[in-house]
């Protein structure tokens, strides 16, 4: 496998195409990897919150796993989300993102289960003992169910195997303090598209983004802009996300990034249920937003 400088910058959160069938469309997968695999993004994440991974059975992540792998061509690290709330499942998936080439794996605490820090550190420890990959936490506390803290962050950065955290979390102190605790360990990542630039104003090294599947450059330019220190151009690109943020907080992120992606040739499809796929009707501003974003 290829040395990969992606601790830092932009990675693109792909969604993961479906028929109408709400089958996997892996030749739309392969397609929007090749994208962002030719694109300026730092890395590449399959199955994150946003590619849907809670809808696809364990052999369905482990196709997608494989194939966005073998699409990226070497060209840019690929970090599979190996979340699960079962540790037997998280290791298996995890032990075969190693096997199949990825660079790092994305895993929140355990889910639904009301667990205790207790089982969350075996749960990490077990991965980290068990598989030699990169292991990037994600603290998404509203969907993971347990908060991750930055007091934790610093128990856990003592795994071997555990290099970086994904910090979703709307508390701006707990932001500051993941920084400032661990920042000096850890690889730091902002985890909120609607928190980037504040993240990276706190001295986050980067940020994944879903926008990246069908508009990188823009997220790339706006990272550039903060490490040259460009505050004002930064945030003017922050701030001109605001309509598209509305309408993805509205009508679900990944629903209007397939929507948006499929405006430029891009694949797309309907998300897969529970999750639901807006009308026509209720994405009619679409275009006009993509417009004023220069993506059209």
């Amino acid at each position: 496998m290829p040395a990969f400088d992606y601790h830092k910058g932009i990675h693109t959160i792909l969604t993961t195409p479906l028929h109408d069938d709400y089958e996997i469309d892996f030749a739309g997968l392969e397609q929007n990897t090749a994208f962002g695999a030719d694109s300026n993004a730092h890395a590449l994440v399959v199955l994150g919150t946003q590619g849907e991974f809670p809808t696809f059975s364990t052999e369905e992540r482990k196709q997608i796993i494989r194939s966005t792998v073998e699409a990226a061509d070497g060209k840019k690290a690929v970090v599979a989300g190996t979340s699960h709330s079962n540790t037997r499942e998280a290791l298996e998936l995890t032990q075969y993102a190693q096997e199949v080439g990825a660079a790092g794996v994305l895993v929140t605490p355990p889910y639904f289960s009301q667990v205790t820090w207790e089982g969350v550190y075996g749960h990490f420890k077990t991965l980290s003992d068990e598989a030699d990959i990169d292991i990037w936490i994600y603290n998404a506390p509203e969907r993971a169910g347990f908060n991750t803290t930055p007091a934790h962050l610093v128990e856990l950065s003592e795994l071997d195997n555990v290099v970086a955290v994904k910090q979703a979390s709307r508390n701006i102190m707990e932001l500051e303090q993941t920084v400032s605790l661990v920042g000096d360990r850890l690889t730091i990542f902002g985890g909120s598209e609607a928190m980037m630039w504040p993240c990276f104003a706190l001295g986050m090294v980067g940020s994944s983004t879903t926008g990246a599947t069908f508009m990188p450059q823009y997220f790339v330019d706006m990272y550039e802009a903060a490490v040259e220190r460009r505050w004002d151009d930064g945030a003017a690109l922050y701030e001109r996300l605001a309509p598209l943020r509305r309408l993805a907080a509205a009508k679900g992120h990944a629903a209007v990034v397939k929507a948006a992606s499929e405006l430029v040739g891009l694949a797309g499809g309907p998300v897969r249920p529970p999750l639901t796929t807006p009308s026509a009707d209720e994405l009619a501003d679409l275009k006009s937003i993509l417009s004023d974003l220069g993506v059209l």
